[in-house]
């Protein structure tokens, strides 16, 4: 068993699909059975879903995947491969938002375009604290990404060797399996080297996700994108900046609207954290983010049972932030304020 530590662990990987799934799955081995494990018997099998319609939905995330991007279809088939499972097992947890859907979610995201600062905390159960990792890939055209994720997952939040970053927002709102899982399409807008580029892969994404994504460049522009079931398109910067948490805030939002709990409060926190400190640069934004005053409004969260997830301890797993312009990720473990951030170069 990998013992608990406040550094997370970085790998190096490249060439194609293939070749990165094999060798992260070969090294990561433990991590990744351990996160299946924890998944299929705590997190899968306290939802509503039977085993078989698991893996019937599943099913249809594979065929979408590789769809979409033959080469992450194999990324993912060889990492389950890597790592001694089955093939279904890893598309599975890479689409584990889609296939669970539940009203569960912490997250604050944010961008400072004065500072070209990208950052936000990065709630969920308290287990997952110890198995994330960090992963840096080469591709054969020189491009670098380095994401953090859950082992096994394509990627969660990130930056790339083209000055861009992605944070991502749980949402919540019915949506059915008709588009490219959201850890799948992380990947996919980090292998982009420009906004430009990643805006036409959002809109050819499909829908089937309910999710926010931030992204932004060293340059001080950001696009901040709404997928909600049967709706998606971007969101206007406020403030100054981009804000965002667990709910849809568009202009065309659902009147209904699904909100987290939490969720109006802590935006609201982070928009005025930021109208008073509109040029927050690395150190700034790691304060803004530390925010905790208690209450809902709290960015940092410490671990609580959440009723939802069986009375499993919810938080902030981590917190990253985000310098594009030199190209560095400052990643800290867990909702402990006193830990140090570590620094890593993509």
């Amino acid at each position: 068993m990998t013992a608990a530590t406040d550094v997370l662990p970085i790998l190096d990987v490249a060439g194609d699909g293939r070749a990165r799934g094999l060798a992260y799955g070969a090294h990561y081995g433990e991590r990744v059975r351990r996160t299946w494990r924890y998944y299929a018997e705590t997190v899968f099998a306290t939802s509503k879903l039977s085993p078989s319609e698991i893996e019937r939905r599943t099913a249809k995330v594979r065929e979408l995947i590789g769809a979409f991007s033959p080469d992450l279809g194999d990324e993912i088939d060889a990492i389950a491969e890597g790592a001694g499972l089955e093939r279904w097992t890893m598309h599975a947890l890479n689409a584990r938002t889609e296939i669970l859907n539940a009203r569960v979610g912490e997250c604050t995201a944010l961008y400072v375009p004065a500072t070209r600062t990208l950052g936000q905390t990065w709630d969920w159960l308290a287990p997952l604290e110890d198995l994330i990792v960090l992963t840096r890939c080469t591709y054969p055209n020189g491009h670098r990404i380095l994401t953090m994720a859950e082992p096994g997952q394509l990627a969660k939040v990130g930056m790339n060797s083209a000055g861009l970053g992605v944070c991502l927002n749980f949402l919540v709102a019915p949506h059915g399996l008709e588009g490219v899982p959201v850890h799948v399409l992380l990947r996919a807008l980090l292998e982009c080297t420009s906004l430009a580029e990643a805006r036409r892969l959002l809109d050819r994404a499909g829908l089937g996700k309910s999710s926010h994504f931030l992204l932004a460049d060293d340059q001080g522009q950001a696009v901040s994108f709404e997928f909600a079931g049967t709706r998606s398109g971007e969101v206007p910067a406020v403030e100054g900046g981009y804000v965002h948490t667990n709910h849809c805030i568009a202009p065309d939002r659902d009147p209904e609207g699904y909100e987290i709990d939490t969720s109006p409060e802590r935006l609201a926190a982070a928009r005025r954290l930021l109208a008073a400190d509109p040029r927050a640069d690395v150190e700034g934004v790691k304060r803004l983010l530390d925010f905790n005053d208690g209450g809902k409004a709290s960015i940092r969260v410490t671990y609580r049972p959440e009723p939802m997830m069986g009375g499993g301890l919810i938080g902030s797993c981590a917190t990253v932030v985000m310098d594009l312009p030199a190209r560095c990720m400052h990643v800290r473990k867990g909702p402990d304020p006193a830990r140090a951030f570590a620094r890593h170069a993509v």
